[in-house]
């Protein structure tokens, strides 16, 4: 499994109404956010939630905030005008990173 897939993987595990940011993801990896970024744009997996992956600050590419947007409303996510209210919405990190394992086995940032 590559890298990228990794990441999309522990994407698909993140609830529904709740957000991460590619730090937090990154964290999880033992990498830096801009991989996780780098991951993520390559996506091309259909079933992956990439809305509920979010900058640090809770914002969205602008070219992806409408359609974002729509997933972020039908889940009860709060929004603003660039994003999502993070701090509201956040996963529970140690469940994710616990589920994560289970899926992938030893994370590197876990150990």
């Amino acid at each position: 499994m590559t890298l990228a897939e990794s990441v999309w993987e522990v994407v698909r595990l993140v609830p529904p109404g709740c957000v991460v940011s590619y730090g937090d993801l990154a964290e999880l990896f033992g990498i830096g956010p801009r991989m996780v970024g780098h991951a993520m744009a390559g996506l091309d997996e259909p079933d992956v939630p990439w809305w509920r992956v979010v900058r640090a600050d809770g914002s969205m590419a602008t070219h992806l905030l409408g359609e974002a947007r729509e997933h972020w409303l039908a889940e009860g996510i709060a929004t603003t005008d660039k994003g999502v209210r993070i701090r509201l919405h956040r996963a529970d990190l140690g469940a994710l990173a616990d589920a994560a394992e289970r899926a992938l086995g030893s994370l590197p940032g876990l150990g």
